[in-house]
């Protein structure tokens, strides 16, 4: 474990705080599947399936030829996860749906505590607060659920962390497994080196007396930048090697529909859409893309909230991570925006700001979402993708 602090104790204090918290969720998460199939398998839906296939089958070769594949192939899911789902798979003995529950939820209260962290030195955010808003967020049933999302979450706020703390090897080895877990992972980090160099002035001091500082720092972002291409290098090097194509996992997004186009306009479409309705959020529904489209709308909300506060580089991140997602449509743009630490830390620098009467609220209201959330992921609603 990566302790980035200064007074170890407290940290403790708080990690133990959201272990708690987070087992009395998950107590709840366990109670409702008693309904269904059980939490370890009601859990898994949609992505789930493709990663166990990953860390029990590996890779395909070649384009599934079935009849209702649609030409699909595994390579658009990163490896990072099913590599980690494979090795618990082989030290337990256990099946990789109850690997996959026991690797998220036992990472998620760590994640929560490192968020915490996180957003009270960026923005002096109370601690609980944050970890009971990671807990309690609706959207933060995705990292409950064998899906990539708690891995990356912890990847990502992490590597924050380790760069504030100047520890840079750390910070190298954990920018390598981040850019193995998501295909925005490489874009992001990009984004976190650029906003490293500007944090240190050197587009204003490139021939000054500040020279020295500017270089150290290039460097250090030039050292991160080459970690960092390790996971995705590595991962592309492997398609080119089995697939005969480095970018399968971007070529393929068209077996899904996905196909390059242009952000705004896609959500702009999703927004003429006249498909909001009540049954859209059922059980056997397709999607309303106009929700979709509505939740990145609420999303550059608080990002322009994130860059009046100054919150930068966390409303850059979320920014860009949507844009990303919708460059091909919208599908599952909704959790990649809010299912991300960078949100996380802008929803808990939000309510905040609150009196504490409406911030019992707002968290007592993001529970009962939640709990609706979990019902309809168990009955496989669309919408959820």
């Amino acid at each position: 474990m990566i302790v980035v602090n200064d007074e170890p104790g407290s940290f403790w204090r708080l990690l133990l705080f959201s272990y708690a918290t987070n087992v009395v969720v998950l107590a709840v998460y366990i109670l409702i599947a008693h309904a269904f199939d059980g939490f370890v398998y009601s859990a898994c839906r949609w992505d789930c399936g493709w990663y166990l296939g990953i860390a029990s089958q590996g890779y395909d070769t070649a384009l599934r030829s079935g009849p209702t594949d649609n030409g699909q192939a595994n390579w658009a899911f990163f490896p990072a996860f099913p590599l980690l789902l494979h090795a618990i798979e082989a030290l337990t003995g256990w099946p990789g749906q109850r690997c996959g529950v026991l690797l998220n939820n036992a990472l998620l209260p760590l994640m929560a505590a490192l968020i915490a962290r996180y957003a009270w030195r960026r923005a002096a955010v109370d601690q609980c607060l944050t970890v009971l808003i990671a807990a309690m967020f609706p959207y933060s049933l995705y990292f409950r659920v064998p899906y990539t999302e708690t891995l990356y979450g912890t990847l990502l706020i992490g590597l924050l962390l380790l760069l504030r703390a100047n520890r840079l090897g750390w910070a190298a080895v954990c920018a390598a497994c981040f850019t193995a877990t998501r295909p925005t992972g490489a874009p992001i980090l990009a984004l976190i080196g650029i906003a490293k160099c500007w944090q240190q002035g050197v587009p204003f001091f490139p021939l000054s007396k500040h020279a020295r500082r500017s270089m150290a720092t290039i460097g250090r972002c030039v050292v991160l930048g080459a970690a960092g291409g390790i996971g995705l290098l590595a991962y592309m090097t492997y398609l080119h090697v089995h697939v005969g194509d480095a970018w399968a996992f971007k070529h393929i997004e068209a077996a899904w529909g996905r196909h390059g186009g242009n952000p705004v306009g896609n959500i702009l479409q999703g927004l003429r859409a006249n498909d909001l309705t009540i049954r859209a959020f059922l059980p056997g529904r397709e999607m309303s893309q106009r929700y979709l489209a509505l939740c990145c709308i609420a999303g550059c909300v608080l990002v322009a909230w994130g860059i009046l506060t100054r919150l930068w580089l966390e409303a850059g991140i979320v920014l860009t991570t949507m844009l990303l997602a919708t460059s091909t449509c919208l599908w599952s743009s909704a959790r990649y925006l809010f299912a991300n630490p960078a949100m996380l830390v802008l929803v808990a620098a939000a309510a905040q700001r609150l009196s504490a009467q409406w911030r019992a609220v707002f968290l007592c209201f993001c529970a009962m979402i939640q709990v609706l959330f979990v019902v309809l992921w168990y009955q496989g609603a669309r919408f959820l993708m």
